[in-house]
């Protein structure tokens, strides 16, 4: 446990840094894009590779990836519900920023710290179907939905298969599903960079946290994180009594449900019709609810 305690005062050391620097001046107001094409393009493509190479194949976790998809499906559609009524660019802000989870440059780092491979193979497989709606998915039906611009499925698409860390989930998938042996060369080669993935992580979601809020904010942005909370604590109870899954990966995607809201939702909510200001406030708060949130799962369930 004191090992587990001192993890954890040391990922919010790291986090601290990232802000401190950027206040500092050290970290410009776009290094923590340098960092975060460091972490997507080389450290956690490593990571993914390390941690699911040995994993054994079993047909029932391709349910993991249809329960991604499912649980981002129900949250537009409360988003959907919640927001009845009211103009198409509040629709959009509820119906975008519910569903979807930081999981790669967020969940991901914490799993492979506190927990272990399986939990990381579940996060994984868990992101192929969160990637596939917070990379364009979940823009494209709440388009439709608010009026905004619609792409096609090409322009999905093309936003997936340029996404290193999904292109990577499918590879080690598609290789563990066949039984196909990763040569111990690769591994020896990726296990060092995946070591500094979590400092990385740490740092760029301190170097990214800003906090610019309006007073008028505060209201729309604790209804929305206070509603992913509570699907977070529903789906963590959930999936621990549930889930067909080993225990490892069982605690894996009870953690991984409090992670913060995809970086990419503020974008996407501009895009169509919304405050891209209040999405990005609703964003860097959830970075701070995620911190405690995946803490305070993992102290739950006796990690620390």
């Amino acid at each position: 446990m004191g090992t587990v305690f001192v993890k954890s005062v040391s990922f919010l050391f790291i986090i601290l840094l990232g802000v401190a620097f950027r206040s500092l001046g050290i970290f410009g107001e776009k290094d923590h894009k340098i960092i975060s094409s460091i972490v997507l393009k080389i450290t956690l493509p490593a990571a993914v590779i390390s941690s699911t190479a040995n994993m054994d194949w079993q047909p029932k976790l391709l349910l993991i990836p249809l329960l991604a998809l499912a649980v981002s499906w129900g949250m537009i559609g409360l988003g959907l519900l919640l927001s009845r009524g009211r103009s198409a660019g509040e629709r959009a802000l509820y119906m975008l920023n519910l569903p979807s989870w930081n999981i790669g440059a967020f969940a991901l780092p914490f799993l492979q710290s506190f927990l272990g491979a399986q939990a990381v193979m579940a996060a994984c497989l868990f992101d192929v179907g969160n990637s596939i709606m917070c990379t364009g998915g979940s823009y494209a039906l709440v388009s439709v939905v608010c009026g905004g611009e619609r792409p096609d499925l090409k322009s999905v698409g093309k936003k997936l298969i340029t996404s290193v860390p999904f292109v990577t989930y499918l590879t080690m998938l598609a290789l563990v599903m066949l039984r196909i042996t990763v040569p111990q060369g690769l591994l020896d080669f990726t296990n060092p960079i995946s070591v500094a993935n979590p400092f990385l992580a740490m740092l760029m979601i301190g170097a990214m946290f800003r906090v610019e809020a309006k007073p008028e904010y505060i209201w729309s942005a604790g209804k929305v994180l206070c509603i992913r909370l509570a699907v977070a604590l529903i789906l963590a109870a959930g999936i621990l009594a549930l889930a067909p899954f080993s225990l490892e990966m069982r605690r894996g995607l009870a953690v991984l449900v409090f992670a913060p809201i995809s970086v990419i939702a503020p974008a996407f909510t501009e895009q169509c019709g919304g405050d891209g200001g209040l999405a990005s406030f609703i964003n860097s708060l959830s970075i701070l609810l995620g911190v405690a949130g995946m803490l305070a799962a993992l102290f739950a369930l006796g990690v620390m």
